[in-house]
């Protein structure tokens, strides 16, 4: 999930799909363009609560979500905001 398009990382050596959750996979981009305005650090001041008012605008933004669903995609869409950044400051 760090802007790689090599499918081959996410395959198990059998060749099988590792991922559980395919649904994630394809929502992932647009949670994401959901989700950088509470990241972007010029956009929105960080404080406390920030993680469950992110999670709450995705359940917002998908409702038919699993909380469990819900709570995957915010750490994930965290994560890679953060090594996006730390790529782009390098």
């Amino acid at each position: 999930m760090t802007g790689s398009s090599d499918n081959s990382a996410a395959s198990q050596p059998d060749g099988d799909e590792r991922r559980a959750r395919p649904l994630l996979r394809d929502i992932f981009d647009q949670a994401y363009q959901v989700a950088y305005p509470l990241l972007d650090p010029q956009q929105y001041t960080h404080t406390a609560g920030s993680t469950h008012f992110l999670r709450v605008v995705l359940h917002d933004a998908f409702p038919n979500l699993h909380q469990q669903d819900i709570s995957i995609l915010s750490v994930s869409i965290e994560r890679v905001f953060r090594e996006r950044s730390r790529a782009e400051n390098q």
